[in-house]
């Protein structure tokens, strides 16, 4: 498994696995400043001054793409990293900031090109990610009490098993809330999807 760290924003962030580290755009300037090495850099780089350019030439090589373009910083890194056979890839940042943005981070996790990688958005109250149809087995969180399964197609067959709130052969729709604020009761937990499914870890 090929991993990566990404930094999208400026912002503080706890890290989870030592794992070579991309920055997009400000988040080049977080991690130079947090003193972590870039390994690789993407953006149009218009939220950081011309000064902070100048430093970033200084650390590592630079490709500006023009900021009128028809897809996001994040989209181009992500599909950049999955190009490059990055596989397993956590991305802090992508939660919080401009809702249009974070909403649009959520979706890419289901990019036709990324939806089968192991992506992790991360904040330090939430871990979303994208389940693929079939069958999977999910392990607890210490830290993340709750746990949630957003449709990203309506009438989703879902079955949940080892949970609080176990379900059997059960549709999920867009814009209902019957799999919010789950909780795990056994050691491990099934779930079972015919489609694509968002699945959110979280902590109060």
């Amino acid at each position: 498994m090929k991993r990566m760290n990404v930094l999208l924003r400026n912002i503080p962030f706890t890290p989870e696995h030592d794992a070579p580290w991309t920055g997009v755009d400000a988040g080049v300037k977080g991690l130079l400043e947090s003193g972590f090495k870039v390994e690789k850099a993407y953006g149009d780089f218009d939220s950081v001054t011309a000064e902070d350019i100048e430093l970033f030439r200084k650390n590592l090589a630079l490709d500006i793409v023009p900021s009128a373009k028809n897809y996001t910083d994040s989209e181009l890194a992500l599909l950049s990293l999955s190009k490059l056979g990055y596989t397993a890839i956590d991305v802090y940042g992508a939660l919080g900031g401009r809702k249009d943005h974070e909403l649009m981070n959520i979706q890419l996790l289901a990019h036709d090109e990324l939806r089968n990688l192991d992506i992790r958005l991360l904040n330090d109250t939430n871990e979303i990610t994208l389940l693929t149809a079939g069958d999977h087995v999910i392990a607890p969180d210490n830290k993340k009490k709750y746990i949630s399964f957003i449709p990203v197609h309506d009438k989703t067959l879902v079955t949940l098993n080892g949970f609080k709130y176990d379900i059997q052969d059960t549709y999920l729709h867009i814009g209902r809330t019957l799999t919010v604020s789950n909780e795990f009761k056994e050691p491990s937990a099934a779930v079972k999807t015919d489609k694509d499914i968002l699945m959110i870890k979280s902590t109060d």
